[in-house]
């Protein structure tokens, strides 16, 4: 008895030792989600970490700058890790806590000025997994779905499907909860039942209408783009960003959001000019380049807070970034 007591202690201290400050009190996802905090206090967070990451590297761009780039942003955010998470709170169903890990996502980027983002929910090979594997899935976006409907209709944000098909399970729930609305602050374009040959043998391309091409995809997780995920001719110059970070709300603060965001900004920073369009004509930048990435094998690790919980990984044109928040 005395060890299954001291196991269970150290579980609760593991528990609040990761939960974000928003879950020390008892769980209500209306009241959490009123709760998300302002634009303003996002943006302070935001020049905050950009400073601390102007610390580390010569980026050539102020946060003031930095923020600028958000309107023209295009995120496409693939979530895993839910079911492999351990710091969800145990008052906490984990299918509401996913969603509420999009709707944090959603209210960040559109915090700092985004217009634009893509989700993954989840992909048609789920259906592989047997009936009770996709009405886990569906159970989880229904439990979700007013939560998310409430918070879309009050900050003005639209939800357009991509790989819908006519008869999805709930499609005329969703289409029902989430309409479109003509002037919306913010779009989301939503990924679900998805797979890459739907968009091209069920004439659904039509769906992707209107999404902007892909600056950064953030796979959480798993260091692949195996799964389903491509979004074909969107992503041709798109940078990509491994975030090793479950994705279910309660295993991360805003604070961790914004720093995941500033970071997705400077993948795309540090990748501008390369996919597709890049000219060598300078044979001293061709030197450099070789030097930097084949002789030193150049990697460098940013430590951008004392006691990190997030880890971040994406490449550029001489090599590897592993930045710590």
């Amino acid at each position: 008895m005395a060890t299954e007591r001291v196991d269970l202690e150290f579980q609760e201290r593991l528990r609040r030792s990761f939960a974000p400050p928003a879950l020390a009190r008892t769980f209500d996802a209306y009241d959490l989600v009123e709760g998300f905090p302002a634009s303003e206090d996002l943006v302070g967070r935001f020049h905050e970490i950009w400073g601390r990451i102007e610390e580390h590297l010569d980026v050539n761009l102020t946060s003031e700058e930095a923020l600028k780039l958000f309107p023209s942003l295009l995120i496409y955010d693939i979530p895993d890790g839910t079911r492999s998470t351990l710091t969800v709170r145990s008052d906490v169903d984990v299918g509401m806590d996913a969603g509420l890990y999009l709707l944090a996502l959603i209210h960040t980027l559109k915090g700092l000025g985004g217009r634009r983002a893509a989700v993954m929910s989840h992909t048609a090979y789920n259906r592989k997994r047997g009936e009770e594997g996709l009405d886990r899935i569906l159970a989880v976006i229904a439990k979700a779905m007013r939560v998310a409907a409430r918070y879309t209709a009050a900050h003005h944000v639209n939800v357009r499907w991509v790989g819908m098909k006519p008869d999805y399970e709930l499609r005329n729930a969703l289409l029902e909860n989430f309409p479109l609305l003509e002037k919306p602050s913010f779009e989301v374009f939503l990924l679900i039942d998805y797979v890459e040959e739907v968009l091209e043998q069920e004439g659904l391309r039509e769906q992707l209408e209107g999404l902007p091409d892909v600056d950064v995809c953030i796979r959480h997780t798993k260091l692949n783009l195996s799964g389903g995920g491509w979004i074909p001719g969107k992503m041709l110059k798109s940078a990509f960003l491994y975030s090793q970070n479950g994705t279910v709300f309660s295993n991360w603060s805003f604070d961790e959001l914004v720093a995941q965001a500033a970071i997705a900004l400077l993948a795309k920073v540090f990748n501008s000019g390369e996919g597709l369009v890049k000219m060598y004509g300078d044979l001293d930048e061709v030197k450099a380049r070789y030097q930097l990435r084949e002789l030193r094998l150049f990697n460098q690790q940013i430590l951008l807070r004392s006691q990190p919980k997030k880890l971040f990984l994406f490449g550029s044109p001489v090599g590897l970034y592993q930045v710590y928040y």
